[in-house]
């Protein structure tokens, strides 16, 4: 019995270690989908702010001269609406699923569109753990680095992914924002593959109907 426990031991120590190598990767997939599907979403609320809309920042204290130190800046990227943004953005995870490319890399893409057109659901693993895993490592993001995150996108760069997903948080290479811009693009610019699948649920719909009704 001691040698059988001796055998085994580098074979459980192996399992164990391929099962941890497993988890962390899992782990650093969550965390960079999260963040680039936050960025996603950030973007987008700023981008539905109406550029005429100001805010009015700075002091309301009168100086001396009987001035105030105020100044009027646009609503969209102030740290007024940021930080409400934030606050919220980590529950629109429950719109995204994971998907895997053919080189076998996972993403994270947008299961339903904003403007209500269709989008294909296929190669798309929709599952609740999934939601629950982007929006805990979403509010992890948020938590550890919030202070960066408003400064970030007020510069309105174009480069965001990279900027705030590979150099400042460090969960994603360049590749990944790829993976991830490609998959979302595929799911969105897939209308018959979308109209395909929703024509399968209709028919599935209509059979369970007429089913019905014949047994009445």
């Amino acid at each position: 019995m001691k040698i059988g426990y001796v055998i085994s031991f580098p074979f459980l120590y192996l399992a164990i270690s391929l099962l941890e190598d497993c988890l962390a990767k899992r782990s650093k997939d969550i965390y960079c989908g999260a963040c680039l599907a936050l960025i996603d979403e950030v973007n987008w609320d700023i981008s539905q702010v109406d550029p005429k809309e100001k805010i009015q920042v700075g002091s309301f204290r009168i100086d001396s001269k009987g001035n105030q130190a105020l100044q009027e800046i646009p609503l969209a990227r102030s740290a007024v609406h940021l930080t409400e943004v934030l606050e919220g953005v980590c529950n629109q995870m429950s719109n995204y699923a994971s998907s895997t490319n053919a080189d076998g890399r996972r993403s994270y893409v947008r299961t339903n569109s904003r403007d209500g057109s269709a989008v294909s659901l296929t190669n798309i693993e929709i599952t609740g753990e999934v939601h629950s895993q982007l929006k805990f490592a979403c509010e992890s993001l948020i938590e550890d680095h919030e202070d960066n995150l408003i400064p970030a996108f007020q510069t309105g760069l174009d480069n965001m992914p990279e900027l705030i997903c590979v150099e400042l948080m460090d969960v994603c290479s360049k590749i990944n924002i790829t993976d991830f811009i490609d998959a979302n693009r595929a799911v969105r610019t897939n209308p018959a593959k979308a109209a395909d699948v929703t024509d399968e649920v209709e028919e599935e719909d209509d059979e369970e109907e007429e089913e019905s009704k014949d047994e009445l």
